[in-house]
């Protein structure tokens, strides 16, 4: 009898964690739970394969015989091709239909949604006590010299590319999903594209946070063979004066637009990242139209945190609160912040996603919690696995931190429209438990305008 031939489609992962297993794709929002599926899961892979070898293979597991297998095998494998995560070869010369018992629900039990808001995903890894993220610097040193960052020294370190190999596969053997490859400015490093070989070779996601003004013919070409869910870019301006006064780098903003031209063309998926400050204030039109011309994401943001040393003088390029009333007001579709649900206000609630999903590596190999917390040590690739670093007394501590922990935020009024974070307030105080001030004056901002409408 002739065959069907099955495979997962490219930007679709699978991971398992107990009886449990989960399907998605990060780049359009899919999202599957499967019980008992994993024999079947395991399977199918990137490669095209029969599905009467499928069948037969999960009949071994199981030593029993292809006729019960068969009557589990069909029906997932067709709920996958409808959910566009599997796709089958084009001459259909066998109806799955035709290995389809009636119920599968002994071998397999499916739920599946929409997740475009990451949802079904969070709950997965969060139900299994599970790492999502790994935040990748592979330098410290970058080639741009940004007066907003909060990096106080542009350092010389570059992550040991034999822990960063240890790492990525500790992570993915914790059912890990994505990768984010930041820096400094990672396409500095020597083996940048080894490292990101190795990620691609473990069935990883990868994102990837650059400049872009290494990015060559050479580069492009590279991460089409990658293909990341997306590349996160740095555009302060389009018009050169005005980036590069942010970069510092003359010729800078030329060759920036100029790669993401060149990765568009090649079919890479670009999101442009914008910290808006005193020098691109009004630079908020000019990028939404060359972002919106180009059909891609323009991810603002008009705050800065202070500096790792606690010196905050990256923040005198920060916005006043009158220019932030300014900016918000004039765009309220790009800057205006959902309230909180007021259940995540109260005392007793968590007061951040600190450990919730992301583990962070500096280019030393040392762990620290969450981007930009640079200051809380809470491991060491070199002595430690990640897993006793996700599980540690360390960032379990910082899981436990509550509302009531942060002195009167529980009972501010404007709570529910703030994202009260620990390392802003140890960056600009010292203290994680020092409120921010200007941070503390922008959410006012932001309750009023919201309550404006």
């Amino acid at each position: 009898m002739m065959s069907s031939f099955v495979r997962v489609k490219r930007g679709v992962f699978v991971r398992h964690a107990g009886d449990e297993s989960i399907v998605c794709s990060p780049r359009t929002g899919g999202c599957s739970v499967m019980r008992y599926a994993k024999p079947i899961l395991d399977e199918l892979t990137r490669k095209w394969r029969d599905v009467n070898e499928i069948v037969r293979a999960v009949a071994a597991k199981f030593t029993c015989s292809v006729k019960e297998v068969s009557e589990g095998v069909g029906p997932v494998v067709e709920e996958l091709i409808s959910q566009q995560f599997v796709e089958m070869t084009k001459e259909r010369v066998m109806p799955l239909a035709a290995i389809r018992g009636k119920d599968i629900r002994p071998l397999c039990d499916l739920s599946s949604n929409n997740d475009k808001n990451g949802t079904l995903l969070g709950d997965f890894y969060q139900r299994h006590g599970l790492p999502s993220e790994l935040h990748l610097d592979l330098t410290d040193g970058c080639n741009e010299k940004c007066v907003h960052c909060y990096l106080p020294k542009r350092g010389a370190n570059y992550l040991n590319k034999t822990i960063a190999l240890k790492v990525l596969k500790e992570f993915r053997e914790a059912q890990g999903l994505t990768i984010l490859v930041s820096g400094g400015e990672c396409m500095l490093h020597k083996d940048f594209c080894e490292i990101l070989r190795y990620a691609n070779s473990l069935n990883l996601n990868i994102v990837v946070m650059s400049n872009l003004t290494l990015c060559d013919e050479k580069m492009v070409e590279f991460l089409k063979e990658i293909d990341p869910q997306f590349i996160n870019v740095s555009l302060y301006a389009v018009t050169d004066s005005i980036h590069d006064s942010i970069t510092q780098v003359p010729g800078s903003c030329s060759k920036t637009k100029s790669a993401i031209d060149a990765l568009k063309n090649a079919g890479v998926h670009i999101r442009i990242a914008t910290p808006f400050m005193r020098e691109n204030k009004n630079c908020v039109d000019e990028l939404n139209q060359f972002a919106a011309v180009r059909h891609m994401h323009l991810i603002p943001d008009a705050e800065i945190f202070g500096q790792t040393d606690h010196t905050c003088v990256n923040q005198t390029h920060a916005l006043s609160i009158d220019e932030l009333k300014t900016l918000v007001s004039g765009h309220r579709d790009l800057f205006l912040k959902i309230p909180l649900n007021q259940s995540q206000c109260e005392f007793e609630a968590k007061v951040c996603d600190i450990g919730d999903a992301r583990l962070n590596l500096d280019a030393k190999g040392l762990y620290y919690p969450c981007d930009g917390f640079h200051g809380a040590i809470i491991g060491d690739a070199h002595k430690e696995s990640l897993w006793d670093v996700w599980t540690g007394g360390p960032l379990n501590k910082l899981r436990e931190l509550k509302n009531g922990d942060f002195g009167t935020c529980s009972s501010c009024i404007n709570r529910a429209w703030c994202k009260v974070c620990p390392m802003r307030n140890f960056n600009e105080t010292g203290d994680m438990f020092t409120h921010a001030t200007w941070r503390c004056m922008a959410t006012q901002i932001y309750r009023q305008i919201f309550e404006e409408k």
